[in-house]
């Protein structure tokens, strides 16, 4: 699995979610797709081996990268609701 393909799955999970315009409470309950949390745990593993590579260690700061963006809107809307 290329780092194009997974990065790409990531980021379309995140803009299919944002294309249907999900209420806050969809935004909240977004977790990415089985299939790529599996390719996330796959590359944490190699990483807590020291067996990861270049092209996957930065397969795993673009899952990151989108990670931090969904915590970001998640906390926005926390803060906007007062919670």
């Amino acid at each position: 699995m290329s780092t194009t393909e997974v990065s790409s799955r990531i980021i379309e999970e995140i803009a299919e979610l944002f294309a249907s315009c999900p209420s806050e409470e969809k935004i909240h309950e977004y977790r990415p797709s089985a299939q790529t949390t599996r390719r996330i745990s796959q590359l944490l593993e190699a990483g807590r081996l020291g067996q990861i590579d270049e092209t996957q260690k930065h397969e795993l700061d673009l899952y990151e990268q989108a990670e931090l963006l969904m915590r970001l809107v998640k906390a926005q809307i926390r803060a906007r609701l007062g919670q």
